[in-house]
């Protein structure tokens, strides 16, 4: 169980960096821009998701503790996506 599992831990600071990243700065791009922008935040989770290649030969907790930054890092999106929703 990582720190941010806990259902009462609801605040996690890696949400606001998130949202800097995915909402804020995303704001006032047009259509095109916005698209590519979303594909390249996509396509970098998918590269950090290939620890083998990224990292061939590291050691397995290495490996693991960036497959739990990647993880988080996608937990926080979903969290952001999901509160921007609500508002």
């Amino acid at each position: 169980m990582t720190v941010h599992d806990d259902p009462t831990d609801s605040i996690d600071p890696l949400d606001d960096i998130v949202r800097e990243l995915l909402l804020e700065r995303t704001a006032n791009l047009d259509a095109k821009r916005l698209a590519a922008f979303i594909d390249g935040w996509g396509s970098l989770l998918r590269l950090l998701d290939r620890t083998n290649l990224l990292l061939p030969g590291a050691p397995e907790p290495l490996t693991e503790a960036l497959q739990a930054v990647v993880g988080r890092i996608r937990e926080s999106q979903a969290r952001v996506l999901d509160d921007d929703d609500d508002v």
